[in-house]
């Protein structure tokens, strides 16, 4: 029997991970708008990385959900609108719920710890004003029950439905209409997340989906507001206007 080669530690991140990601921080911040056209050539040039490398970076948005490639078109930033997020959201009540019952019994300190740590740095993305980082730390303080709830199919479905979520969530905060207090709901999810009573937490996370997919579905009604769009007759690009 061959014994197994030892191999060279790996890079944190790669660079197609490094182009990866800022395509992802530019579609969940709006600065590319769903629908838009991913040209390889502009996208290439802009990041300075070679078409093979920026492909296969492309192809983990389109894994994640965040890309979709249409035959004979190219490939384009998910579309998003009021009856897809109705879906994921009506997905993420269930799983959420099962998996608050699951997690209920077994929440002891590291996940309580935990779950008051994704708070913080939730709270301190918001006051830092950077919209990317803001959506991706509230997606991790929602994940943590994914992780801990002992279902291991339940972190991936997570990672897929959250990339929608999170694109609702982008077009919501790059609308001006009212939004509700951030912290203070938040906060109240995280008091019922590490109370005594689970129908509490239950309620609340009825509610807090509620009031989340009422909001997100107001902005995806109007008007598409003006983002950051790559043309693609001219690959031009228009400015994303001031929030």
């Amino acid at each position: 029997m061959s014994s197994i080669p030892k191999f060279a530690p790996v890079p944190t991140l790669t660079r197609r991970d490094h182009v990866a990601e800022t395509l992802r921080r530019a579609i969940l911040s709006g600065q590319v708008a769903p629908g838009t056209q991913l040209i390889e050539s502009r996208l290439a040039a802009d990041l300075a990385v070679s078409r093979g490398l920026l492909r296969e970076a492309i192809r983990e948005l389109i894994e994640s959900g965040l890309a979709v490639n249409r035959p004979y078109a190219g490939t384009f930033v998910a579309e998003v609108n009021a009856s897809v997020l109705r879906d994921v959201y009506e997905m993420r009540r269930v799983m959420e719920r099962q998996a608050y019952i699951r997690i209920w019994p077994q929440r002891d300190q590291s996940f309580r710890t935990e779950l008051q740590h994704r708070f913080d740095q939730m709270i301190e993305a918001v006051k830092g004003d950077d919209l990317s980082e803001e959506i991706r730390a509230e997606a991790h303080f929602h994940g943590l029950v994914y992780e801990r709830c002992g279902n291991h199919l339940m972190p991936a479905f997570w990672q897929q439905m959250t990339q929608k979520t999170q694109l609702g969530f982008a077009i919501c905060q790059i609308a001006h209409a009212p939004k509700v207090d951030f912290e203070e709901n938040h906060h109240r999810f995280l008091e019922c997340a590490l109370g005594e009573s689970l129908d509490e937490m239950l309620a609340e996370l009825d509610v807090h989906l509620d009031r989340g997919l009422a909001t997100i579905q107001f902005e995806t009604e109007l008007p598409a507001p003006s983002v950051a769009v790559i043309l693609p007759s001219s690959e031009t690009v228009i400015p994303l206007k001031p929030r």
